[in-house]
């Protein structure tokens, strides 16, 4: 009888370990992007996180958080991972895809599909090869808009622009120069437009239909509709590019932009001067107003179009190599269909990091802006969950802003004619990385403003050729008419 119940009891705890392990989450591994490190009160907010995808996925989610540099290292020596951030600019997504890191999840739709019921058709173009989807795309600015991010104080309060004109929203880039002649004239000594050798922020993303940003190729949109639109040049070939360099060396040279800029690696919103920049939409101007903590407006000098740079600029992918693949693209769902699992990652703890304004609109607390400071579009879709207020009664929010985004893609974007093409450098590897390393002799005096475009352009221009720009040219041209061909 003892010998009977012994076996029994074993069985029974043999039955509680197996359904505990049963019970176990599945744990994943998430990159995210930083510029440096991880949001101070990251942890907290992650374990909140994880009580709900336990409840409601059954997954742990451990996010990483990683700059450019150490992305690539992981990548490059194999490191594990599950999902993880990567567009044009940021853990290269053409090039992983060509490496076959990322997981085809064509198969796996039906696990997506709360998120891909919110998300528009128009944005799946640049994530699809073929019946292959590499990628989700989240909902965010996906259209290239470039604006003038510009203080009240000056503008509104000393100048008398109409914030809500038509005129005062669509201020061009080169007659910016106007405002800020008047701002030296009635400020002596200040400096309107501050940046670090990254230029204005934002300044190159419509001056062309982008091949590539890294090697700084694409298609000039004065030629769309001519027998010349599928032409790939070199920027320094665009016309819109090097006026635009032109603009930013007079800027330079009258002392608009600040001497030290080519040299300069980092500049705050909070002390960039009256005159910023950056790629948003009509709405954007809280979130900038809570990056400077100074009221102010925005005016657009540049879009929209829709292009695969545009449209693949924020995506979540899977690792070809993940042991569970299905439980990431749950996760990917979540974040992207579930409005409070997405406004904890983006936000953080209510009543600690933000507070409810009214039904669909949140405001930053001083803590939430210092220790929960992050690019939440790389998450997941920006478009879910409540929009973000400013501390100032000029900046309202417009909790319509998403809406009125799609109708205006709709009817006012220009639309590449190469929607999904990306290119395969493999065959001229050797050229696109000599270019680059040209490119970066360069390109920081040019897009500040430094150097003298009349000069330095034809340098540029003849180093570029001499180690293989127009071999790497030649290779793209052909692989954009193969890829039109096939359409």
């Amino acid at each position: 009888m003892k010998k009977l119940l012994a076996i029994v009891l074993a069985l029974v705890m043999l039955m509680a370990v197996g359904m505990a392990s049963a019970e176990e989450p599945v744990k994943l591994t998430w990159w995210l992007f930083t510029t440096g490190d991880a949001p101070v009160d990251w942890p907290e907010v992650e374990a909140k996180l994880n009580e709900i995808s336990r409840e409601k996925i059954g997954v742990e989610i451990e996010y990483k958080w990683m700059t450019a540099d150490q992305i690539n290292l992981a990548t490059q020596s194999g490191e594990y991972f599950d999902l993880a951030f990567t567009c044009g600019w940021y853990n290269d997504y053409a090039t992983n895809i060509a490496n076959g890191m990322f997981l085809d999840i064509a198969p796996y739709m039906d696990l997506l599909a709360d998120a891909k019921a919110l998300t528009p058709d128009n944005i799946w173009a640049g994530v699809t090869q073929g019946e292959k989807i590499y990628g989700f795309p989240h909902v965010k600015d996906y259209g290239i808009e470039v604006f003038w991010i510009l203080d009240t104080d000056f503008f509104v309060d000393e100048l008398g622009l109409d914030p809500t004109s038509y005129e005062a929203q669509h201020i061009g880039f080169a007659e910016m120069g106007e405002y800020m002649a008047k701002y030296v004239e009635l400020h002596p000594g200040e400096i309107p437009l501050k940046v670090n050798k990254g230029g204005a922020t934002s300044w190159m993303n419509g001056l062309a239909d982008w091949i590539s940003l890294e090697y700084w190729l694409g298609l000039d949109w004065a030629q769309k509709g001519t027998e010349n639109e599928l032409q790939v040049k070199s920027a320094l070939d665009i016309p819109k590019f090097t006026e635009a360099l032109y603009t930013l060396h007079d800027w330079y040279e009258k002392g608009y932009i600040n001497a030290d800029a080519a040299v300069t690696e980092s500049m705050p919103r909070s002390i960039a001067g009256v005159v910023q920049s950056g790629q948003g939409w009509f709405g954007a101007e809280t979130v900038w107003a809570n990056a400077k903590q100074k009221a102010c407006f925005i005016s657009r000098f540049d879009g929209p179009y829709l292009t695969t740079d545009g449209l693949i600029g924020s995506v979540t992918a899977v690792s070809s190599y993940s042991e569970h693949p299905e439980e990431a693209v749950k996760a990917i769902n979540l974040m992207n269909s579930d409005p409070e699992y997405r406004t904890i990652a983006r936000y953080g703890i209510e009543g600690k990091h933000y507070e409810v304004v009214e039904p669909g609109i949140v405001k930053r607390t001083d803590l939430g802006n210092a220790n929960m400071s992050l690019a939440a579009y790389t998450q997941g879709s920006y478009a879910l969950g409540p929009v973000e207020a400013s501390p100032f009664e000029s900046v309202p929010a417009n909790p319509n802003q998403w809406t009125e985004l799609v109708e205006r893609y709709t009817a006012e974007a220009i639309t590449s004619s190469v929607l999904g093409f990306m290119p395969n450098i493999e065959p001229v590897a050797d050229q696109c990385l000599a270019m680059k390393n040209v490119w970066e002799q360069y390109i920081y005096e040019m897009q500040t403003g430094t150097s003298d475009p009349a000069v330095v352009i034809p340098e540029l221009k003849a180093e570029l050729e001499a180690v293989g720009l127009n071999e790497v040219i030649a290779e793209i041209q052909a692989q954009l008419d193969a890829f039109m061909a096939a359409k």
